[in-house]
């Protein structure tokens, strides 16, 4: 953690930078220059590695994003039931060009009706499904925890649980007001998608002023005060295609800030929107190079996807002039009032500086820099950050790899193999529909066949009956069977057995995903496609438990990164005091070493309270690993055995006085683990400190009962610990080292005390 004060002191100040990235001559300049050509490296760089790389984080979006039904379907249904005009939905079918599928059209070309019982080809979503089942088993371990990210001391001392209490209460506000519950929903479901995801602090502190009326206690008049709505850290989640980094160093190791020495994240905005932005610096001179616009018609397909606009956004062009085209100053334009409508890059570079050796100030130790640079330039924004620039979370990722399949790309295959499946049996339904009519001409008279070709074409022949009128005298003169002239064929009987094998083959398909994947049946909310003993059943849920336990490591490892981010940014940056309320388990005397105030000025005693305090009395040793209590495992069977265990001693008259409330209660926690109730948990109070000398006098009371209702168990024990402690005295004698004689003293000769009578 960086202090801010200490920086202030030292002279790296927003205002220091603001002289640097602003200055025209000078030293300043100079640094500022420096900084530019590598800030300008770094994003080009950055910039072309995303879009170069960005066709396997695109291909989840696309499988992500398709449609489980086909994009017909609403004009057919609202033309079914009536909802609009035959015309009206003839042109919409057009517009999405389908007209040909689902319209008949005379032969002078006029729309002659709309075929809305056609099955059409569908795509079926087995990524969306899939990562759903994964990211709500991980979602749910943290939905219900309250505080949602509880700090532990490393101590045990009361007054640092009451500062780790108060931490988590103050943090649990801070979750409230930024939406962390709802961030880290998205942040566990990109790294299913893409394999990892990092977030980033959009400033090193938000802080959110607005008025109210107040009321004063001696006049009664109200005035207007401000006072702070929200202040706290706010996460943002770019997408892995809009991230860049240092590659040459893994990216895991930015939780632990021994990775990238820069990283960060960019986007495409309109210039017009950043030009009004307040609190900017060098708005007029954001300039702009083929660089950047030559990448984005490289990478038309990334940015006609990705970009604002769907391809709309459009950058000014620079006139390049022959003979100065080796030059980078002679390619840049500047931004005007025209190009409010225009494309523009806009980046959030945090680099790892050295403000002494860098000449942005006096502070002679590494610290993050965070630039906010329009184009690829133009610093708009510079501050120092207290603590990390990024946090990291990755399920299953190699460091090695600077790209790594995600559990969405490992069920892409079977996604399309299921959508092939899926519509070749429709495409066989479709074909068991045709019904062939084989008339014979000569068998029948011309009436009886225009008859019958008016029904067909009436379109209502397979809804009312329809009465066929034949000489059964005249077909026997010609030889021909009364049931040759007039067969239908039907196709459903011969293609019956590929649709039975194409079900057949979806469902093993979903059989063969959840073996790869390591899922179940139960664990999907179905039934189980056969009878299973008990014994698989615990298998199953073993081998479930030990995924989850995986998968969440990494979750595990980014709560903790966001838990350090938290807290150093709240001790450096923020300095309003605070009112959050506690337990009943501290006393006032705890709150005054702790250096909080109680708000009501109680009396001590185990009352809940709400404290006052500020920043600086939280200042302590955390233990930011901590997994807040949800431990995967699961062991009932053991829990159960513990349960029995622990009921039938408690039933022994004085053992619970003997154990003491401490005691007790690790083993009831321990239950509570092995079960799977992490979020219960059983601790002492502050009251509980004269628990030992009680617990001296219950131990005497508990052995006096003890030799009178077992008086041989007492004697046993007795002598077993006599034997151990002669056992322990002679190891302490062996161990000892020989001593040498000391010569003899003309004093006086002083009696062996007691404990040297017993050594000798």
């Amino acid at each position: 953690m960086v202090s801010k004060k200490i920086l202030e002191e030292n002279g790296c100040t927003q205002a220091r930078l603001r002289e640097i990235f602003t200055a025209k001559k000078g030293p300043d300049a100079e640094v500022r220059e420096k900084f530019q050509d590598l800030i300008q490296s770094r994003i080009l760089e950055g910039i072309q590695f995303s879009a170069r790389n960005s066709k396997l984080y695109q291909s989840v979006d696309v499988a992500w994003d398709s449609l489980p039904i086909n994009k017909s379907t609403i004009p057919l249904l609202q033309y079914a039931q009536d909802k609009i005009s035959i015309e009206k939905c003839s042109d919409t079918l057009e517009s999405l060009g389908t007209a040909e599928k689902f319209c008949d059209y005379d032969e002078e070309g006029n729309l002659a009706k709309i075929d809305t019982l056609r099955l059409y080809e569908v795509s079926v979503n087995l990524i969306r499904s899939y990562v759903t089942r994964r990211v709500a088993a991980q979602v749910s371990r943290f939905s219900n925890l309250y505080p949602y990210f509880k700090y532990e001391p490393r101590s045990t001392n009361i007054a640092d649980k009451l500062r780790a209490d108060v931490l988590s209460q103050r943090v649990e506000m801070m979750t409230d007001q930024f939406g962390y519950r709802h961030t880290w929903e998205q942040i566990i479901r990109q790294m299913f998608m893409y394999g990892h995801s990092v977030a980033f602090p959009e400033e090193s502190w938000t802080r959110n002023v607005q008025w109210r009326h107040s009321k004063s206690e001696f006049t009664g008049e109200e005035n207007l005060e401000s006072y702070v709505e929200r202040e706290g850290i706010k996460f943002f989640t770019p997408h892995p295609t809009r991230m860049m980094y240092d590659t040459s160093k893994p990216l895991h190791d930015v939780n632990t800030d021994t990775g990238p020495s820069w990283i960060g994240y960019w986007d495409i905005v309109r210039y017009g929107d950043y030009k009004q932005t307040p609190n900017s610096w060098n708005i007029d001179e954001i300039s702009y190079t083929n660089s950047l616009s030559t990448i984005y018609d490289t990478y038309a397909d990334f940015f006609n996807y990705y970009a604002q606009g769907g391809g709309a956004m459009r950058f000014p062009r620079v006139q390049d002039n022959f003979s100065f085209q080796n030059e980078r100053t002679a390619n840049t334009g500047i931004y005007s009032s025209e190009d409010d409508d225009k494309g523009m890059f806009v980046s959030k570079l945090f680099i790892r500086c050295n403000p002494m050796r860098d000449g942005l100030g006096k502070y002679p130790h590494d610290v993050w820099v965070k630039f906010t640079v329009a184009s690829d330039e133009t610093v708009l924004h510079a501050e120092f950050m207290p603590s990390l620039p990024a946090i990291y979370g990755g399920i299953n990722e190699n460091d090695d790899r600077l790209e790594n399949i995600s559990v969405a790309h490992e069920i892409m295959p079977f996604q399309d193999q299921l959508n092939n499946i899926i519509n070749k049996m429709l495409h066989d339904m479709k074909v068991s529909m045709m019904k062939i009519f084989c008339i014979d001409e000569d068998a029948l008279s011309e009436d009886v066949k225009n008859y019958i070709r008016d029904g067909l074409k009436d379109d209502t022949f397979y809804a009312k009956p329809k009465a066929l009128f034949y000489s059964g005298q005249k077909a026997a003169d010609l030889g021909i069977n009364n049931k040759d002239f007039l067969q239908v064929v039907d196709a459903q009987k011969e293609l019956s057995t590929g649709i039975n094998q194409s079900i057949q083959a979806i469902l093993q398909l979903l059989n063969l995903v959840e073996r790869l994947l390591i899922l179940s049946p139960q664990e999907l909310g179905q039934a189980a496609p056969r009878e299973i003993s008990a014994t698989e059943v615990a298998e199953i849920a073993n081998t479930t438990n030990s995924v989850y336990s995986f998968i969440s490591e990494g979750i595990d490892d980014m709560r903790a990164a966001a838990k350090k981010v938290i807290y150093e940014h709240l001790i450096s940056c923020s300095e309003s005091q605070f009112v959050v309320p506690i337990k009943n388990r501290y006393t006032l005397s705890t709150l005054e070493q702790a250096g909080f105030i109680d708000e009501y000025d109680s009396e001590p005693g185990p009352v809940s309270r709400n404290i006052i305090g500020s920043p600086d009395n939280l200042i302590h040793e955390y233990l930011f690993t901590s997994r807040d209590g949800a431990e995967r495992a699961r062991d009932t069977q053991s829990a159960q055995v513990l349960g029995q265990l622990l009921a039938q001693i408690m039933q022994i008259e004085g053992v619970s006085q003997a154990l003491g409330k401490e005691r007790i209660f690790q083993m009831f926690n321990e239950v509570f683990r092995l079960s799977g109730a992490h979020d219960l948990k059983l601790e002492t109070d502050e009251y509980d400190g004269s628990q030992e000398q009680a617990k001296t006098i219950e131990d005497e009371q508990f052995m006096t009962q003890l030799k009178q209702q077992f008086p041989q168990v007492v004697q046993t024990l007795q002598k077993l610990s006599e034997v151990v402690q002669g056992m322990s005295g002679m190891q302490q004698k062996m161990a000892m080292p020989q001593q040498q004689p000391q010569p003899q003293q003309p004093t006086q000769k002083v009696k062996d005390t007691p404990e040297q009578q017993v050594q000798l």
